[in-house]
């Protein structure tokens, strides 16, 4: 919070859906956010984040970002790595069912509400996920949902 006007600087919460191709769109917007000196979190479920460190340069590209930090949150699916396309419906409901109470009770009064130390001011969300715009709603926080997917889909 600056002290001088007491408002809150701003941190985008950015959550993609599990699977490389989209998580890659939005870590090319977290980057260009972090260059313009706004803190961004990025939340991974678990289902991708591993594969995403073990296989990627992700660490060293964002290291050089002291505004950037990753969170996870469980999700629910098996851990194949990487999850086939055939699966996709099947990742998509897993994390419905199992992240979203989590994600609600992070953002309305856990480590990302307005009760912590550094509150989450916007959430940008995968467009697929609407249970995101209900709980950035509810938390009275702006939310802009950021489609992934190709437009030939």
């Amino acid at each position: 919070m600056d002290q001088q006007n007491n408002t809150l600087e701003p941190h985008v919460l950015m959550f993609p859906i599990p699977f490389q191709g989209p998580i890659n769109c939005f870590l090319k917007l977290a980057e260009l956010l972090c260059l313009s000196d706004i803190h961004v979190t990025f939340l991974n479920t678990e289902h991708i984040h591993d594969p995403l460190l073990h296989h990627t340069q992700v660490l060293s590209r964002f290291s050089r970002y002291p505004n950037f930090k990753f969170e996870t949150i469980p999700d629910g699916v098996e851990h194949e790595t990487p999850a086939s396309e055939d699966r996709f419906m099947e990742v998509i409901a897993a994390v419905d069912a199992v992240t979203k109470p989590l994600l609600r009770e992070m953002m309305i009064s856990g480590r990302l509400s307005w009760k912590s130390d550094r509150p989450v001011t916007v959430m940008i969300p995968d467009a697929l996920f609407s249970f995101a715009v209900d709980i950035a709603i509810e938390a009275s926080i702006p939310v802009i949902c950021f489609e992934t997917i190709s437009p030939c889909c």
